[in-house]
């Protein structure tokens, strides 16, 4: 189901996170997506609710288009562009900054392991349910412990319900494809 222009931009008038809308009108439909946001947005993509500003969304939009591609990046994706915290000037996400000064280099580390293990470079695309299909097959949740997510502070926390989340991410995803 594509959508035409007019239907987007009829809901990008609605929508009170435009900024996303733009980036997502801007590659053409694609979403732009970083690496270890592949991972964050799991239980949105699953559950179909987030309370994120940026990455509800950008969840809802694939949800919405589960044939849709994603383009695999590292750094600012269309979660980061329109969030609050993001400094377009230094290029970084200020949350978390003073408390944890290595959160944007290990979330950098996170985006180039996560395309890394998939077999990916930067700028390579996927359907979405095709993507979290391959994430599925390919990232178990040691691989995610181990080998993606490795540099994150929260990696023990998530890793805990990592099996969970993908499978009611891809499940999700595979119903509404139908």
């Amino acid at each position: 189901m594509k959508t035409t222009r007019r239907e987007f931009l009829k809901a990008a008038a609605l929508c009170p996170f435009l900024p996303c809308c733009v980036v997502f009108a801007a590659e053409g439909g694609t979403i732009v997506i970083r690496g270890h946001h592949l991972f964050d947005m799991l239980d949105a993509l699953g559950t179909g609710k987030s309370s994120h500003k940026t990455l509800g969304p950008v969840a809802q939009k694939i949800r919405a288009n589960p044939k849709g591609p994603l383009k695999l990046v590292i750094g600012v994706d269309d979660i980061c562009a329109p969030c609050e915290w993001w400094d377009k000037d230094k290029g970084l996400c200020k949350k978390s900054l003073t408390k944890y000064p290595q959160d944007n280099d290990n979330s950098m580390t996170s985006d180039k392991n996560a395309i890394r293990v998939l077999g990916f470079k930067p700028g390579d695309t996927m359907n979405a349910d095709d993507l979290y299909r391959l994430i599925k097959t390919r990232v178990t949740k040691k691989v995610f412990a181990e080998d993606v997510c490795v540099a994150c502070r929260l990696v023990n926390k998530c890793k805990e319900t990592y099996g969970a989340r993908i499978e009611a991410a891809v499940k999700a995803l595979a119903e509404l494809r139908s």
